[in-house]
């Protein structure tokens, strides 16, 4: 678990990192990893990088690593007295997408740490705050990456059955084995 969310870390530090380095008009340096108070820029754009929800599945019984699914959210955050709010976000969000979806890398994107990220979603929020014009769109990206298990898998969460199948009574026709079954709260 501790490798997992030290690459969920790694990889939120590598998103705001390629997007400070993408020096998108308007944003530039104003990517974050958390929301803020009083995020609100007197004009102009903001980024928040963060991630809302993280998947483990192993794929089989004894897997040699388990596959974790992030989601990878970007909130574009925009505060105009014009009425390009809805534009501004969508050049925003385009420049934002382009940033963080290269061609894909050869070694996989952000230097190795992941082996799928794509654009799940984009949502718009507008809101007419007085005389300000607010404006978020969520842009939402899917990524994928293996955490490798020890080798041979875990060890102490099996539960272990002695089989015996046979055809009538003739100790000819009799099989037996032993299954290890995962328990489902492991």
């Amino acid at each position: 678990m501790s490798l997992t969310l030290s690459t969920i870390k790694e990889l939120r530090h590598a998103v705001v990192n390629a997007l400070v380095a993408a020096n998108i008009e308007g944003i530039g340096e104003n990517v974050y990893e958390a929301r803020r108070e009083n995020l609100w820029p007197e004009e102009g754009l903001v980024a928040v990088v963060y991630t809302d929800s993280i998947r483990f599945e192993d794929k089989r019984t004894s897997p040699k690593e388990y596959v974790v699914s992030v989601n990878v959210v970007v909130d574009v955050i925009c505060q105009s007295e014009g009425d390009n709010v809805n534009d501004t976000l969508d050049d925003a969000s385009v420049a934002v997408i382009t940033a963080l979806q290269p061609p894909m890398p050869a070694g996989g994107f952000f230097g190795g740490l992941t082996k799928r990220f794509v654009v799940t979603g984009v949502e718009n929020n507008l809101s007419e705050q007085g005389e300000m014009s607010r404006g978020l769109q969520r842009i939402t990206f899917e990524t994928m990456f293996g955490v490798p298990l020890p080798v041979g898998g875990p060890v102490n969460d099996f539960l272990r059955a002695k089989n015996t199948i046979r055809a009538g009574d003739s100790e000819d026709l009799k099989q037996e084995f032993v299954t290890n079954v995962r328990p489902s709260n492991a």
